[in-house]
């Protein structure tokens, strides 16, 4: 097994998408939960408490689930093959569920938004609820590149695993193991018979002289 390269471990893209998506879901569920403290916990949503509990849900959701996976690629070279292969489907399920929860997230907001009266609220409110719209529009795009690179290492990876088993399985496809002894051998073919001889016919056998 291969030690931990901290040097190649954060300059790996998908590491860097990684850190880059706790930045944005920090935004998302911080400039909400200001909204809520500074409005009196109502929401500047259109008032929708749904609508602030699901992007500050799916906001830290997002940021505990990086981590979580930041600590796996750490461990990722590390560790057998099983372990790499729950790694890399978990991490390619989970990229692409939570890209589709932004996309969720984004229509939501912005729909909620759009139907409020944003003059009402000061300008540093109207700021951070525009800028949870924004960064959640952003974690879809973020969160896509996640599961492309985990399909495509789910795809290396079975590539790899299966071109071992080509290799073993032909191994003993091609050889050829050792020849059976038959049990009950034909001596009848090897063992010729001497032609009797005819009439007129003499030996070449001469008997040794004492």
């Amino acid at each position: 097994m291969d030690s931990f390269d901290a040097k190649t471990y954060f300059k790996t893209p998908h590491v860097i998408l990684r850190i880059v998506s706790i930045i944005f879901s920090i935004i998302v569920f911080a400039c909400i939960a200001d909204t809520l403290a500074l409005s009196d916990d109502s929401c500047v949503y259109r008032g929708d408490k749904n609508a602030c509990n699901y992007g500050i849900g799916i906001g830290v959701i997002a940021f505990l689930a990086s981590i979580a996976f930041l600590v796996v690629d750490a461990l990722y070279e590390t560790r057998d093959d099983a372990f790499k292969r729950y790694a890399l489907y978990a991490d390619f399920g989970f990229s692409s569920l939570w890209a589709f929860m932004w996309f969720v997230g984004f229509a939501y907001l912005t729909d909620r938004w759009r139907n409020t009266a944003g003059s009402y609220y000061s300008t540093h409110i109207r700021n951070n609820a525009q800028a949870a719209i924004a960064f959640c529009f952003f974690s879809i795009a973020l969160w896509t590149a996640l599961a492309v690179f985990a399909f495509r290492r789910v795809r290396a990876f079975n590539a790899d695993a299966g071109g071992y088993t080509e290799q073993v399985d032909g191994a003993g496809a091609g050889d050829p193991g050792y020849s059976s002894f038959p049990a009950n051998p034909d001596l009848s073919e090897s063992y010729q018979k001497s032609a009797p001889l005819g009439e007129g016919e003499t030996s070449d056998y001469q008997p040794p002289a004492y």
